[in-house]
């Protein structure tokens, strides 16, 4: 039998462009043995959904499920440390850390409940789709004038525009106040 450890140095030997995925699918099913499912949102989505044409330095993802100790527990076990930062957790094999922000998954005033499921050879995760993390860029973006946000919803928009579903995309925007 492979051991956590084992796997997380595999993990951690792959592209630095898919070890946040690969990891947080091997979290994923960590966490659905307690019941609990994990959502990817934030930067690694951008990477995932830009195939690497911006590069994170976390994973942030969402819990869903009894989660009071859960979270100590898992990562725990397989050798993260809490840092100083209450949310964050981090690992001597990453070179990132993994955010476990609130639930439930908001992108301004919308529930987001419809994902994407991602296969690694350490089984399946859940992740925004491309739409969600573009409107999610796009309010970060005008709301906290981060210039960064922009350019990363124009690199999904241009990475991804022949699947994008524009009909979702503009209601969501209108819907927000942003058209």
């Amino acid at each position: 039998m492979v051991t956590s450890q084992k796997i997380l140095k595999g993990i951690a030997k792959l592209p630095d462009q898919s070890q946040q995925i690969v990891l947080a699918a091997f979290l994923s099913g960590l966490f659905k043995e307690h019941d609990v499912q994990l959502t990817v949102v934030g930067g690694a989505v951008v990477q995932f959904h830009t195939q690497a044409a911006y590069i994170t330095r976390d994973v942030d993802a969402i819990l869903h499920g009894d989660t009071t100790e859960i979270i100590e527990r898992v990562m725990g076990s397989i050798g993260f440390k809490r840092t100083t930062t209450y949310r964050h957790f981090e690992h001597p094999e990453f070179n990132f850390v993994v955010e476990f922000p609130p639930s439930p998954i908001e992108i301004g005033s919308s529930y987001i409940s419809q994902f994407v499921i991602v296969e690694t050879e350490h089984g399946p995760v859940r992740i925004l789709r491309v739409e969600d993390i573009i409107m999610d860029r796009i309010i970060a973006g005008v709301e906290w004038k981060d210039a960064d946000s922009i350019n990363q919803a124009k690199l999904l928009w241009q990475k991804n525009r022949q699947q994008i579903d524009v009909g979702y995309l503009t209601a969501f925007a209108t819907k927000e106040g942003y058209l």
